[in-house]
């Protein structure tokens, strides 16, 4: 343990440098300050002056978390909007975030899904029953935050043409 609590300058420094290098959810950062023991009107106080300062901004934090879970993780529209929401994110950002990644993005939601699911399908023992294998599918599907009609489809393509 820390042998002496951040004074509110110190915290500041630490999250500006934080905030430099990549984006962070307010909600995050509030968190982080109260376990160093900044009581709560000073982390208010920080959290503002570092939004003023232009380190936080909700918006970028929401396009570039949409961006990246979408890519990296093979997340859908789904699973996105709940976690920015569990963050704290306005509706309103989020909304515009996952518009933006329909404009940007090449393959349709469709696409990834089926995307997603070829290569967990892949996973699966050969022996496996045909119904284990359109459960666990739909249910991983489902987890990561497609539609319940997309996944549907998706599942059922992959099962039919399983001859990759």
């Amino acid at each position: 343990m820390r042998s002496k609590a951040l004074t509110p300058e110190e915290a500041y420094i630490r999250l500006a440098h934080l905030c430099s290098g990549s984006e962070q959810a307010p909600l995050t950062l509030e968190r982080k300050l109260l376990r160093w023991g900044i009581d709560e009107d000073e982390a208010e106080e920080i959290l503002e002056r570092l939004k003023a300062e232009g380190f936080i901004s909700e918006r970028r934090f929401a396009v570039a978390f949409v961006r990246d879970k979408y890519r990296f993780n093979g997340w859908g529209p789904l699973r996105l909007r709940s976690e920015l929401r569990r963050l704290g994110i306005p509706t309103e950002f989020i909304d515009e975030a996952l518009e933006e990644l329909e404009e940007e993005e090449e393959h349709s939601t469709y696409e990834q899904v089926v995307e997603l699911l070829r290569k967990k399908y892949r996973t699966f023992p050969q022996s496996l029953e045909q119904r284990k294998a359109f459960d666990r599918l739909m249910r991983y599907g489902l987890y990561r935050g497609y539609e319940y009609e997309e996944v549907r489809e998706a599942t059922r393509t992959i099962l039919g043409d399983d001859d990759d």
